[in-house]
């Protein structure tokens, strides 16, 4: 996926339908290359804050996850305040316990520093 903006969008599109964002029902898999668009980006983060918590087993797929959203959208911290202080409280846990991939590490500090910068 990375550095592939199609497969980007099409991972955020799964998410925004797998989370709840994208609320019609989709005939088939095409919505996730080219995806209705406007769906709630601000209930997106909500629901891959909730699975970094609760999938371990998927974290590179959560850290990814939300590194490409948060870049697509630096804006998101700022969206709701809360969220953001335990999220950043929870990756900076996750940076110090190490046990996570390289790629998976370099993405969470940019997450990490994202959420950080933009908080109110």
């Amino acid at each position: 996926m990375a550095g592939d903006d199609c497969a980007e969008n099409a991972n955020l599109n799964y998410w925004a339908y797998w989370l709840g964002s994208i609320q019609e029902p989709q005939p088939d898999d095409d919505f996730m290359r080219h995806g209705p668009t406007g769906w709630d980006p601000v209930r997106l983060l909500r629901g891959l804050a909730a699975g970094l918590h609760q999938a371990p087993a998927y974290m590179d797929l959560y850290v990814h996850s939300l590194w490409a959203l948060l870049s697509a959208n630096p804006w998101l911290p700022l969206a709701d305040a809360v969220l953001t202080g335990r999220l950043a409280t929870h990756t900076a846990r996750l940076l110090d316990h190490g046990g996570i991939s390289r790629r998976a590490s370099r993405e969470l500090s940019a997450v990490h520093y994202v959420l950080r910068k933009n908080r109110t």
